[in-house]
């Protein structure tokens, strides 16, 4: 019997606003990052016909250029658009309790807002070296 070579995909897309102003840090080797949570709202109808709200809350990690090109133009309530892939990890604090996160490794980010200083929206993509440098 053969074996089923499946692909390997890891990609999401999503839009939503930025929770809270994001956390620009320079890590010990000098590699830039900046982490924050978007918001995604869906609409739907109910059983009753009636229209509800969902609010999921997503972590979203920006790297290296990205990063410092969006530290001073992302902060609450900035609406965008991201794609990239999922990264999980997992750990234990000081009390040996387990925890884990899955975050959004953003390769690509655009802002969907005017911005009068720019004349347009804002967007970069992460190139292909970067990507590579944060796996």
């Amino acid at each position: 019997m053969t074996q089923l070579k499946m692909p390997a995909i890891n990609q999401v897309a999503l839009s939503g606003r930025i929770v809270q102003d994001p956390d620009f840090r320079l890590l010990d080797n000098g590699v830039a990052r900046l982490s924050g949570r978007i918001a995604v709202n869906r609409s739907y109808r109910d059983r009753n016909d009636q229209w509800q709200e969902e609010t999921s809350f997503f972590n979203i990690t920006l790297w290296q250029k990205a990063a410092e090109l969006f530290a001073e133009r992302l902060h609450k309530g900035v609406p965008v658009f991201v794609t990239g892939r999922l990264r999980s990890s997992s750990w234990r604090d000081e009390e040996d309790s387990p925890h884990s996160r899955i975050e959004i490794q953003v390769r690509h980010l655009q802002i969907l807002e005017r911005d009068a200083s720019r004349n347009g929206t804002g967007e970069i993509e992460t190139p292909e070296e970067e990507e590579l440098a944060i796996a």
